[in-house]
């Protein structure tokens, strides 16, 4: 019997630890983001104007379109129970424009970037395999900046800044106790400009350093 005890105790005090080890408290994740967004050319019309050789402004007519966008983005996990943890996430991506004016046909070059800052739960989908599925929904503000190289272009506030969301899904693959990798995460990403919805979608893969 008492033997029968001493090993009921064991049990009881290695369960916990065993728990602990399917999942870490915090996670952190470093890799590449590709955007497919919206090149801002309305909010441009809006506000900007092309400079004639005699100084005077005229308005112009960029088409607006979903161009792509390059970069790097990363993301804090606490993980508040096995599987739910509370995702903070940030991504830099950037394109090169070329803005054609149809009303004169000059082309304008500049230089786009996207920064998105978003918070909000994520389902893990643990299992005994070393593949974790994930899905989450994420919400805060996406930051839009066009710095034009060509003085023939004037425009007041090239910045705008808007409520964004990222509704996604993704897995990670276990390399090893500390590290898994990200072969692919996709995110729907709506921002509202202006009250105006403007859809995107995000595509990222990276590393995962788990503590």
């Amino acid at each position: 019997m008492r033997k029968l005890f001493l090993l009921l105790a064991i049990v009881l005090v290695s369960a916990p630890a065993s728990l602990a080890q399917d999942y870490s408290n915090w996670e952190f994740f470093i890799g590449y983001a590709h955007e497919r967004a919206n090149n801002g050319a309305d909010r441009l019309d809006a506000q900007g104007a092309r400079i004639t050789s005699t100084g005077a402004t005229r308005p112009v007519d960029f088409p607006s379109k979903r161009v792509q966008y390059n970069g790097v983005t990363g993301e804090v996990v606490a993980n508040v129970h096995r599987n739910v943890g509370l995702v903070g996430n940030i991504s830099a991506t950037f394109h090169n424009a070329n803005f054609r004016d149809s009303l004169s046909g000059q082309t304008f070059d500049a230089k786009l970037s996207r920064y998105t800052l978003l918070f909000g739960p994520r389902v893990n989908f643990r299992n005994d395999s070393p593949v974790i599925p994930f899905a989450h929904a994420l919400f805060g503000a996406t930051r839009y900046n066009a710095n034009f190289d060509d003085d023939d272009f004037t425009c007041p506030d090239t910045n705008e800044t808007a409520f964004a969301m990222a509704l996604g899904a993704g897995f990670d693959i276990k390399a090893s106790d500390r590290i898994d990798i990200r072969p692919i995460q996709v995110d729907y990403l709506p921002v509202f400009f202006d009250n105006r919805r403007e859809d995107g979608i995000r595509f990222s893969a990276g590393v995962k350093i788990k503590n």
